[in-house]
């Protein structure tokens, strides 16, 4: 053997390691702590050699001091992570909406089995982002360079869909892959363009999908406790039966442990956890976008506009934009009792004008007012928002309209297509319009990195 031929055989081993390695990050050897026998979970988390389409998606606890528990948080990460050690990637956060299924009339739960059973069910929380709106298989397909065309994209998407279907991904009821496909691709990122148009790959990122509980997104008023002692603090969201709070005169109305608490510093906790993990912060840029639907919508807004230094971009769908729409206290007890606590105080087993708003508190925190204490009269081109045509909520129709005037912009309403769940307040709706979220994320992104 030549002294040439050493470190070749070397080199070629050294590789073959890496990749092995690779390859045991990607499929990273167990399943779902809380739910492991989803089918999608499984589909992502653990991929078989069979799978045509491979994602980066890590599931990740982290002990937060600010909430007093273990808060668990998805992490998707660019199919090119582990390949290259010195590229780096700017951060996307998205946030979830506001559970009904977890608290209220739904709330069935008298055990730890029980709360983790419903927690699996309903995929809520965390989850939504990857297992209702499945963002990993659009910003990997709308990410891959050998989609060059919109017709490759909305082929790719197509394909993708339907390997997820046959690992039993999709929910009952939802549309064929071929149609999610044209809901994402022809009905809205094409705006006119022709299929055959060339498409541009957005800008390779890393999402993370956090778990806000149905906080808000802010820090809770009074600070106070309303719940006994966490007993159990580990991830899951499992609860012992005399964790709960009984929330109202009516027995069955439940709120789940730890709905409560401040969420907007536990928020800025795990962004800073997050960013200074050894296996991250050397592959992070300090760009980050915020996006969210729903509540998240509404925390997306106030954080991303709270701390501007922190966030380059943000995104609303569906946002709860003028949350001073909200006052009448007899629905919140009923159907939002945490924002009654969150932004005033909520008396439990009482009647509802027992309990009281702080205005001022509301105010400081209200997406439409931050606007105007930034002085921002135009819609900025790193704001995105959009909300359904058929949005069923008149708080989240009349938000976002008053946003539109302050911003003096025309309507930002999606007409009911095919395949958008006719444009209401659904997964299906937000689904079809992520595609456009991404691209909008995606500019703000390259524009910051053009200018490094």
């Amino acid at each position: 053997m030549s002294h040439m031929d050493f470190p070749r055989r070397f080199q070629i081993i050294f590789l073959s390691i890496l990749f092995i390695l690779t390859g045991l990050f990607q499929a990273h050897g167990s399943s779902h702590p809380c739910c492991p026998k989803d089918p999608e979970l499984s589909y992502l988390l653990n991929p078989k050699p069979s799978q045509k389409y491979h994602y980066l998606v890590r599931y990740e606890t982290f002990f937060s001091k600010e909430l007093g528990k273990e808060k668990g948080f998805f992490i998707i990460l660019p199919d090119d992570f582990y390949q290259n050690p010195k590229t780096i990637y700017p951060v996307l956060y998205l946030l979830h909406g506001y559970n009904f299924h977890r608290r209220g009339a739904n709330w069935k739960a008298l055990s730890v089995e029980e709360a983790r059973r419903i927690l699996c069910e309903v995929k809520e929380e965390e989850y939504h982002w990857l297992l209702h709106e499945d963002i990993a298989l659009i910003a990997y397909a709308m990410m891959d360079s050998r989609n060059r065309t919109y017709q490759e994209l909305q082929r790719s998407l197509e394909d993708r869909f339907y390997e997820l279907s046959k690992h039993g991904g999709l929910l009952k009821g939802d549309y064929r892959p071929q149609e999610i496909a044209q809901s994402i691709v022809s009905h809205n990122l094409l705006s006119g363009k022709d299929l055959e148009a060339p498409f541009s790959p957005i800008q390779k990122m890393i999402l993370v999908l956090p778990d806000g509980d149905n906080g808000f997104y802010t820090d809770e008023n009074e600070g106070t406790r309303f719940f006994p002692e966490t007993r159990n603090q580990k991830g899951c969201d499992g609860f012992h039966s005399e964790e709960y709070l009984n929330y109202s005169l009516f027995p069955f109305l439940r709120m789940k442990p730890g709905a409560l608490g401040k969420h907007e510093s536990y928020f800025l906790e795990l962004l800073k956890f997050i960013e200074t993990q050894s296996l991250y912060r050397e592959k992070i840029l300090p760009i980050r976008g915020i996006g969210g639907m729903s509540m998240g919508g509404f925390g997306a807004v106030k954080l991303g506009l709270k701390y501007p230094h922190l966030f380059q971009s943000i995104s609303s769908q569906s946002g709860l934009l003028d949350i001073e729409l909200l006052t009448n206290k007899w629905m919140l007890k009923m159907v939002l009792p945490e924002f009654l606590e969150v932004f005033g105080r909520l008396e439990p087993s009482k009647l509802p004008p027992s309990s009281s708003l702080n205005l001022k508190y509301i105010e400081s925190n209200n997406p439409l007012n931050l606007l105007k204490q930034k002085g921002i009269e135009r819609l900025p081109s790193w704001i995105y928002f959009d909300y359904g045509e058929k949005e069923g909520y008149s708080w989240i129709m009349e938000g976002n309209q008053k946003f539109e005037k302050s911003l003096r912009e025309k309507s930002h309403a999606i007409l009911v297509q095919p395949f958008n769940g006719k444009s209401e307040h659904n997964y299906q709706f937000w689904r079809s319009r992520s595609g456009n979220m991404l691209l909008h994320h995606s500019e703000i992104f390259k524009k910051y990195l053009t200018e490094r």
